[in-house]
Formats: C-alpha cells, sequence, structure tokens
C-alpha cells in the first residue's frame, strides 16, 4: 500500500492519523514514527507542500500514512521494518532535499516499541574547503565548550568530560562567539540564560556561522514548549539543570567528531 498524501488536515486534528494506530499496534516494532518539520530559516522558497511530494515519492512503496498538518509539519506513519536503520530514512530525505539540511533528533521507543524520529529541515550554507566543519572534522583533539555564567555548573559539566578532553569555558555571552571561532568545538554546552546575551540568540549566530556547530541547550527550566523551542531553533539537544554524567555522556557519544 502506498503511503497516502493528505493535504486536506491542515488546520484540522490528527483523528484520522489516531484512527489508524490500532492497526499499527498490532506489529508495533516494525513501524516508524517520523516528525518532520520545516524551520523558519529554511530556504524561503522551500515549502511543505515542496517537502511532503519529496518525501511521498521516497516512501510511497512502503505501507503507512503521511498527514500534512500545516504550513511548517508533516506527520508521517511507515511500516519501516525491524532492522532497517532510522538514519537511512533522514539520509534519503536530505538527498531529496540538495538545498537544504536535515538534522535528526532519535528518541528512544515507546514503552509499547513504537521508534520516534524528529527531522528539522533548516537552510545550510554551501561551505568552503576551509570551512569550521571541515577544521573540526580533521582535527584529533577532542574540543568542548561549556558557556554557564554558574561556576558549579560548569564544574559538574567538566567532571563528566573525559580527563583527555579539552575544556574551554566562559561566563559571559559576550565571550561565546569569539571563544568558538578560536577553539572551534566539537560540542556546544549552553546556558539558555547567560548574562548580557541570550543563550537562545547565541545558537542563531553559531549556526548562521557554522551550520554544522553542535549545541546542547542547558536551562532549569525544562518546560516541553522550552524544550521544543530550541530544537525547532537548531540545538541538538537540551540537559536540564543539574545533570547528570550520563546524560552529558549520551550526546558527547552522539557527537560524529568526538574521537
Amino acid at each position: 500500500m502506498e503511503i497516502l498524501y493528505h493535504k486536506d488536515l491542515r488546520n484540522k486534528d490528527h483523528r484520522e492519523l489516531l484512527g489508524y494506530l490500532p492497526y499499527v499496534k498490532l506489529s508495533l516494532k516494525e513501524w516508524l514514527f517520523v516528525d518532520i518539520r520545516l524551520n523558519e530559516r529554511a530556504a524561503p522558497k522551500l515549502t511543505i507542500d515542496h517537502v511532503a511530494e519529496a518525501v511521498h515519492t521516497l516512501f510511497k512503496k512502503l505501507e503507512g500514512k503521511l498527514y500534512v498538518c500545516n504550513d511548517r509539519e508533516i506527520l508521517m506513519i511507515i511500516r519501516w521494518g525491524k532492522n532497517n536503520p532510522n538514519s537511512i530514512v533522514a539520509d534519503n530525505i536530505g538527498t531529496a532535499l540538495p538545498k537544504d539540511g536535515c538534522q535528526v533528533y532519535v528518541h528512544e521507543p515507546t514503552l509499547q516499541g513504537l521508534a520516534k524520529l524528529e527531522i528539522l529541515i533548516t537552510y545550510k550554507k554551501p561551505e568552503t574547503s576551509t570551512s569550521l566543519a571541515d577544521v573540526r572534522a580533521t582535527r584529533r583533539e577532542n574540543i568542548i565548550l561549556i558557556a554557564d555564567d554558574d561556576m558549579y555548573m560548569r564544574l559538574l559539566a567538566k567532571k563528566a568530560m573525559p580527563q583527555n578532553y579539552t575544556i574551554v569555558e566562559v561566563a559571559d555571552g559576550n565571550d561565546v562567539i569569539e571563544a568558538y571561532k578560536k577553539h572551534i568545538p566539537d560540542v556546544v554546552f549552553l546556558d539558555i540564560h547567560l548574562p548580557n546575551v541570550e543563550g537562545t540568540n547565541l545558537l542563531q549566530q553559531l549556526l548562521a556561522m557554522d551550520s554544522k556547530a553542535y549545541v546542547i541547550m542547558l536551562s532549569a527550566d525544562s518546560s516541553r514548549e522550552n524544550v521544543k523551542t530550541t530544537a525547532n531553533n537548531g540545538a541538538r539537544g537540551f540537559l536540564t539543570k543539574p545533570f547528570t554524567k550520563e546524560r552529558v555522556q549520551e550526546y558527547l557519544n552522539k557527537c560524529i567528531t568526538i574521537s
């Protein structure tokens, strides 16, 4: 069965999707739930219809459904199989949309076994041979930038790092961009509420300067809206303060330039 494309669901609820879930439950571990969002920083001419058509073309031979919810979000549920890597879905979508970059957030399967994948489509500037990403990829040293005005939080983060990592600390929002340019870190742990410049503004500046910046936002406020906003703005993750060593290590393990 082809994936069904429903343009008529705009500004409506997801009753059709919910009605499909009882069928999915019969073989839950074979299915993949995909949330695709078009970021405000995406290419101006790229619309949700373009994305939907590309995704539908890629996966139309699979069993499942595709829903265009509004001008910036698509929900898709497909029978992907038990052994197929979820990253292939994002890779295929990235290939179909060459002018835009896909940032991927993989969630742990639900208690029932349903896997979830979030794909954020955002503008990706062409990179030169001397880009920050090239420098970082060819460097052997692992560098972490911790931007937090709380000395205890910086110490907590440092203790979670392996001893062979180079740790750069800043406590003021005014110092973040300069520290990033100087050290080109593999991972940035960035507090949302820094003195002088808010972390959310710094996140946008970092991504404008380096589209592959790997930024994890920090905050004591772990509200759903806060987490979703940082993800929509391009952050690779969110840590609630105080955080654990295990959570910090999870993000380090996901960074492809960490060796």
